[in-house]
Formats: structure tokens, C-alpha cells, sequence
């Protein structure tokens, strides 16, 4: 596993690594019956597989993006995917797919790109544990930038909601 600053970082992979590995932890109930009739649920999950494609691609449009130096439109681009109201089991791969890119952009010195794709996440996150991971990520583009000060702010913020995760 990569390491930037002090968190570590998942190795490069796409957004539909990370929810085919979630939907393939999903219970078999879940799945749709091969050849049958379609159950009540099956045009849902159809639905969220379709959703989880336009992630994807949107995933790879981002990368391309970053690829072409063409930096004002990932926010755009991003914006796409957290917009696409996955379901909440999904809240993770989301954040993990905004920490990709910044670190993207971080390695192409974007660092307000960077800020603005993790506040975005950070503003559609409902788990405290997405929150406090996103707010590790900014911590770190801001210890790239040089802006100490910010960076141990944000990484205090990032503990007061870890603290409340242990203390009911």
C-alpha cells in the first residue's frame, strides 16, 4: 500500500473495484435469480447496478481529466458521481474515490482542485468514519501545500469525530 505524508492510500483502482467488491459482500438474498421472473426488488438493484456503471465511467473521465492537465473539470466531473444518490452502503466507496483524486492531484500539484473535490465529498457524507478519513486527505494536502497550521486544525477535527465514535 502507497503512502502519502503519513496515511497510507489504497493502491490505484477504479470506483468499480471498490463497489464490486462491496456488492459482491452483499447477501445472496440481495442477488437476482438467474433466468426468472423479476422479483419486486430486481428492478432496484438493476437500477443501482446502472448507477454504479455511470460511477465508473465517471471515475474514468476523472482520471482522464487529470491525464489531460485539464484540472477545472474534475470538480465538474466529480460532482456527477456524488450526484448520482448511491445508496448509503455505497457512502464508502464514494469517499474512497475522492481521496484517489485528490492524491491525483496532489501528484500534479492541484492543490485547490484537490480541496474542492474533498470538500464536496466531505459535504454529501453521512458516516463519521467517511468524514474523519476525507478530513485526514485534506489534512495531508495541506501539510503538501505547506500550510502546517491548517493541516493540524483539520487533523483535530478529524479526531474529535473519531473520539465521538467511541464514546456513545
Amino acid at each position: 500500500m502507497k503512502s502519502f505524508g503519513t496515511i497510507p492510500f489504497p493502491p490505484r483502482c477504479c470506483i468499480a473495484l471498490v463497489m464490486g467488491l462491496i456488492a459482491l459482500a452483499m447477501p445472496s438474498s440481495l442477488l437476482s435469480t438467474a433466468g426468472g421472473a423479476q422479483s419486486p426488488g430486481s428492478q432496484d438493484r438493476e437500477s443501482v447496478q446502472v448507477l454504479l456503471s455511470i460511477a465508473e465511467s465517471q471515475y474514468e473521465i476523472v482520471k482522464l481529466l487529470i491525464k489531460q492537465q485539464r484540472f477545472d473539470r474534475v470538480l465538474p466531473e466529480m460532482k456527477k458521481i456524488f450526484e448520482l444518490k448511491l445508496p448509503n452502503r455505497y457512502e464508502q466507496a464514494v469517499a474512497e474515490s475522492a481521496s484517489l483524486v485528490a492524491r491525483l492531484l496532489v501528484e500534479n500539484s492541484q492543490f485547490e482542485p484537490a480541496h474542492d473535490v474533498l470538500n464536496e465529498a466531505l459535504a454529501r457524507m453521512t458516516d463519521d468514519r467517511n468524514k474523519a478519513a476525507l478530513l485526514k486527505i485534506q489534512a495531508l494536502v495541506y501539510k503538501e501545500e505547506g500550510r502546517i497550521q491548517e493541516a493540524m486544525d483539520v487533523l483535530e477535527r478529524a479526531i474529535a469525530i473519531e473520539k465521538r465514535l467511541i464514546r456513545p
